[in-house]
């Protein structure tokens, strides 16, 4: 195998298949990307225990040569070696050769390296086929689902269903759910793309995904029984699903309230922050306290001390009302509800408790509340 491919391009490649290549494993294949060259272009692919990613570069972009010189086959290369490797290349170009199938000579007309490489045939075989149930969205669109939902699931070993975002489709919508039992996020967004799907993605994966498309970039998604595949450009994403039944959400989240707070999402938010020094080695807790005549955050730990907050800007419905609660839980369903303003709904002091974006009612977010005595 042999091609000299344009740097900038190279590096692009594999920095993305990278992102699956395991960052530890006693099996140096999973430490390796497996580069191909046929007829298409350089295939660059990385893989772990749960997500494969490939990506391809053609000979071609916008009329441009960007590979050249090429003989097909394959070669597993060490990914976090060529990477810094080719990172590091002074040129425009660099050749990459395969010797007697175990040295990869890498080369740019100034510098030369020999890496050791293995042959393409011992990778794991990886099916990248669109074979489920698939519809499309905007690369925006994903992102936006996974920001406002990820970081409510499960983030340690625990439950496995509960480190995922179930993705459910009916045609219209495609609802997207997280939880980790203490918390739920919910994001609700409307499509025609026609599919009928139900199924468990982990969530530190479709974070990955997302870092990946071009914001311009439509995403295909096909999911199967086992496995959901993300296609976009040239690149294509495959990963294991987990299987189960989901925590059932639809009577989950209350609709009638006694008590609503609306404020400024800064202001809130630096209270919380302020106040969260605080809470050194313990978990961060934090009350709010409400009425018409004012609204304070405050926190207070034993061996720490105690702080309180005034909210200036605040429109206040109902009796007073004390409700405890994980700071960190608030201040990231906030921040991922993106708005200037937020609102709080409650029914009662041990109750969960609504926060939404007042100008976006397609996110919601439920927090449990904390005992405090």
């Amino acid at each position: 195998m042999r091609f000299t491919i344009n740097t900038e391009l190279f590096v692009k490649g594999l920095s993305i298949a990278g992102r699956a290549v395991a960052a530890k494993s006693a099996n140096p294949i999973l430490l390796s990307v497996k580069l191909e060259v046929s007829g298409k272009g350089l295939s660059i692919t990385g893989t772990n225990s749960e997500i494969s990613i490939s990506t391809t570069i053609p000979n071609t972009v916008d009329g441009r040569e960007v590979l050249r010189n090429t003989s097909l086959g394959t070669a597993l290369i060490q990914a976090r070696l060529l990477t810094d490797v080719i990172r590091r290349i002074d040129s425009a170009e660099v050749t990459v050769e395969i010797i007697d199938g175990t040295i990869a000579k890498i080369d740019d007309g100034k510098s030369s390296f020999k890496l050791f490489c293995m042959g393409g045939d011992e990778y794991p075989d990886i099916d990248f086929a669109l074979e489920g149930r698939s519809f499309t969205i905007p690369a925006t669109v994903l992102s936006e689902i996974v920001d406002q939902t990820a970081f409510a699931a499960l983030s340690k070993d625990g439950k496995p269903i509960l480190t995922t975002i179930n993705l459910k489709g009916d045609g219209e919508h495609l609802v997207a759910t997280a939880t980790d039992s203490a918390r739920l996020s919910k994001k609700v967004i409307e499509t025609d793309a026609g599919a009928n799907i139900s199924c468990n993605v982990p969530a530190k994966v479709l974070a990955e995904i997302v870092k990946l498309p071009d914001p311009r970039d439509s995403v295909e998604i096909s999911v199967d029984a086992d496995r959901a595949v993300f296609v976009f450009g040239n690149t294509v994403v495959a990963c294991r699903l987990i299987p189960g039944d989901y925590p059932v959400s639809a009577n989950i989240i209350p609709t009638a309230f006694s008590y609503f707070l609306e404020v400024n999402s800064h202001e809130i938010l630096s209270a919380i922050e302020r106040l969260s020094v605080l809470s050194v080695g313990v978990a961060p807790v934090v009350k709010l306290s409400m009425s018409e005549k004012g609204v304070e955050v405050s926190s207070g730990y034993s061996q720490t001390g105690s702080g309180v907050e005034r909210i200036n800007t605040f429109q206040y419905e109902g009796e007073r009302l004390d409700i405890a609660f994980n700071s960190t839980f608030v201040y990231e369903a906030i921040r991922a509800l993106g708005g200037e303003d937020v609102s709080f709904s409650f029914i009662g002091e041990m109750k969960p408790f609504v926060i939404r974006n007042p100008n976006d009612e397609s996110a919601v977010e439920l927090i449990t509340p904390m005992r405090t005595r």
